[in-house]
């Protein structure tokens, strides 16, 4: 199993990789909208986290060219029509995925719904790799909350699912957009490689030591239930 961290814009390090050179693509793009206001009342933002440095359009070329299985982009609810079209377009099949949160934030919960769901862009190419056989496309997770370098971090639990369902062990996972790291903790607790970049060096070298810090056993028992479940023989054990 290979870890690999790159400092380095993400359009940039696509365009050195070869075609079809990871099997899932599995990323949390900056959604560019977190630091509006609304009506005045919000009262948080997550800084340059969330600031989208990237064309776009490009981001999903290259995303389809270096891929060979499956593609999984979190994302604002105003870039879903272009992640889902433009992907749609190149002949992958896609799913609108939601994750609902089971403890979202209860930010101006007296003024407003709150707001306990993310969206999520699923494309596959055909005869990519698929485990869950007719499960829902919204998927309950908590909020990750042992994640303290990254003000966005997505739930390592969640993420190692989507990896489960839609690759193999020793498979490659790529994360453009690596952030807190998270997609490559869930990458090493389900034994494939990874590899990821990020604009952000602070980031960087904040992930690559804090997965480089854990063993597999520790993960599992940090994200209960992340894991490979361990294979019953025919004698039950």
């Amino acid at each position: 199993m290979t870890l690999e961290f790159h400092n380095q814009d993400c359009i940039k390090f696509m365009q050195e990789m070869k075609d079809n050179s990871v099997t899932l693509t599995l990323t949390d793009i900056p959604y560019d909208v977190v630091n509006n206001y609304e009506c005045g009342m919000r009262d948080y933002n997550k800084g340059n986290a969330d600031v989208l440095t990237f064309d776009l359009q490009s981001f999903i070329d290259e995303t389809i060219r270096v891929t060979s299985g499956s593609i999984y982009v979190f994302c604002s609810t105003e870039q879903v029509s272009q992640l889902r079209g433009e992907y749609a377009k190149a002949g992958l099949s896609t799913r609108l995925c939601i994750w609902e949160k089971t403890n979202p934030a209860p930010i101006h919960g007296d003024k407003f719904w709150l707001s306990s769901l993310e969206c999520c862009v699923f494309a596959r190419k055909a005869k990519a790799t698929f485990t869950e056989h007719c499960a829902s496309a919204v998927w309950r997770e908590s909020i990750e909350k042992q994640i303290k370098h990254h003000p966005t971090p997505k739930p390592v639990k969640l993420l190692a699912r989507l990896i489960k369902a839609s690759s193999n062990v020793g498979d490659t996972v790529f994360d453009p957009c690596m952030g807190s790291g998270s997609t490559g903790m869930a990458s090493k607790v389900t034994e494939r490689n990874f590899i990821g970049c990020d604009l952000d060096p602070v980031y960087v070298e904040k992930a690559s030591q804090w997965i480089d810090s854990l063993t597999v056993s520790e993960i599992e028992s940090h994200w209960k239930g992340a894991g490979i479940p361990p294979t019953i023989g025919p004698l039950g054990f």
